[in-house]
Order: C-alpha cells, then sequence, then structure tokens
C-alpha cells in the first residue's frame, strides 16, 4: 500500500517541495507477462491520493477528462486531454486530478520500452491512442491480438513527429493559481502586471518564480501554454483561424509564425500529420 501525503486525503495539491522525495514509496510491477502495457484509470471525487512513490515499469501519465498535475522531483506539470508525460522505470512521482476529472496511467514493461525512451519526456495521447488503450482496459481479446494492438501503440507513441509541448509550472501555490489561470485562458491580453494585480503578487514576485520554477520569463511561458492549447484545438480538427483566435492572436499569420518557431511546422503541416497516423498500418 502506498504511503498517503498529510493533507492530500481531501484531494488538495501541495507544492512539489512539500512533498515526501526523499524515501519515495516502490510500486511493484503493473504489467502481467506476455502483455507489454496495461492501463489504470481513475476518476471520481475526491481524487485518490497516494503520495510519492516509483514503479518498476515505465509509466505514461495522461488525463482522459478535466486537467492532471504532476509532481516530479523537480517539477510541477499540468495536463489536459491530449497531452502526456512519460515517467521511466523508477521516476519518483505524485499527481493530483481536478475534481470529477479522469485520469489514465499506462504502464509499460521495461523490455518494451524504447531505448530512447530513457528520460521524462512529454507524450501526445491523441483521441486515436486514447480510444485504443482504453478499449485495451476494457475489452477480452486473444492474448495474440491483444499484444499485436500494444504493439502498435508503443509504435504509434514513439513515431510521434510532433511530441507533446511540455509546460512546467511554479512551485509556488500563489503563483501556480495565477499559472492555472492563464492556462484556462490562453486567449487573454492580459500583461504580466494585470495578471498579478488580479492574484495581489507583485510583478516582481512573478517573475521570480518563473524564472527559478521553470527556467524561462513568463511571456515566453505564456507562448508555451498557447501553443500547447493549439496543438489540442488542431487535433481536434478545429480550424486553424479559430485556433489562432483561441490562443491569442489577432491574426492567422502571427499565429502561424509563432506555432512554427515552437513546434518546427506550421499549423497546416501539423494537421496533414493527424490526418495519417505514422506507422499507423503497421
Amino acid at each position: 500500500m502506498l504511503a498517503t501525503v498529510p493533507g492530500r486525503e481531501r484531494g488538495e495539491p501541495l507544492p512539489a517541495a512539500a512533498l515526501r522525495w526523499a524515501e519515495p514509496s516502490a510500486g511493484g510491477a503493473q504489467v502481467s507477462a506476455p502483455y507489454l502495457l496495461t492501463t489504470a484509470v481513475l476518476g471520481g471525487s475526491p481524487p485518490v491520493a497516494v503520495g510519492v512513490h516509483t514503479h518498476s515499469d515505465g509509466l505514461l501519465v495522461w488525463p482522459r477528462h478535466g486537467s492532471l498535475t504532476l509532481y516530479t522531483r523537480n517539477a510541477v506539470r499540468r495536463l489536459v486531454p491530449g497531452q502526456g508525460i512519460w515517467l521511466p522505470p523508477g521516476t519518483p512521482h505524485d499527481s493530483s486530478a481536478d475534481p470529477g476529472g479522469v485520469s489514465c496511467y499506462t504502464y509499460v514493461t521495461s523490455a518494451a520500452i524504447p531505448p530512447h525512451w530513457s528520460d521524462l519526456r512529454p507524450l501526445r495521447v491523441l483521441r486515436a491512442l486514447q480510444e485504443m488503450l482504453l478499449h485495451l482496459d476494457t475489452t477480452s481479446m486473444p492474448d495474440d491480438l491483444r499484444l499485436r494492438t500494444q504493439r502498435v501503440v508503443l509504435d504509434l507513441l514513439e513515431d510521434d513527429p510532433h511530441p507533446a509541448i511540455d509546460v512546467p509550472v511554479p512551485e509556488d501555490a500563489r503563483i501556480r493559481a495565477l499559472a492555472d489561470d492563464v492556462m484556462r485562458d490562453p486567449e487573454s491580453e492580459l500583461s504580466l502586471e494585470a495578471w498579478a494585480a488580479r492574484h495581489a503578487l507583485s510583478v516582481r514576485t512573478v517573475t521570480r518564480a518563473f524564472g527559478r520554477d521553470v527556467g524561462m520569463s513568463f511571456a515566453r511561458w505564456r507562448s508555451l501554454v498557447r501553443m500547447s492549447a493549439a496543438t489540442t484545438l488542431l487535433a481536434q480538427g478545429r480550424p486553424v483561424g479559430l485556433v489562432a483566435h483561441r490562443c491569442g492572436y489577432s491574426t492567422t499569420s502571427a499565429f502561424s509564425a509563432a506555432f512554427r518557431r515552437v513546434t518546427g511546422v506550421s499549423p497546416t503541416g501539423y494537421l496533414r500529420d493527424q490526418a495519417v497516423p505514422a506507422q499507423a498500418g503497421r
């Protein structure tokens, strides 16, 4: 049984610095031979709280509904549907889902992990992959079919030409509340000064927190937030012009230029990649 962090019984998130990283609880393997992966689906209110722990399997953390906060030793990340974080075996972590949200944890046996997945990394978990993982979780099928499907899932994750955009958030609970508001409203044109005033914070406090906790300025971080929101909307089939507007850009050309700077591909190229998933027929 994994230890519960005091205060988490009510589903209240705590700053990463307050969690117990020194001696995380060790969880055993979740995947049984001969299978390659399995997915646990957690939901309901209050959220399940287990505390800082590790797994001997690799772990892909992704939200199905609502958002999910993932705590690792050196960072806090907020994930929305379509985004996931890969944790190599043995990575200490904890997570907290929004009330009413549904969070998914896909465990991958060590033998099936691609060699270059040795570090924590963002991964996209698009709707087709979500459906495949949930289908595997709920449907009986012959072992050979299950294994083939699991291999396809891993191939799609590995071959994705545009991995998820990593959006870390500050550890300080006051700054994280501000960050949450920005992520909920990427269209907003409020300045740093206005966001700070809204949360009764000084600009200096906010600026120092972003530099210390996420290693970038507020302006650069907000650009990542907008591009992260854009990839989710594009993957849902939204028109480029609408996505630009919802992500705070007055013109499609300005949005397209910003999108290419962050992702290395144009919005239309990104949409084209979604239409034909890489290696889908393997």
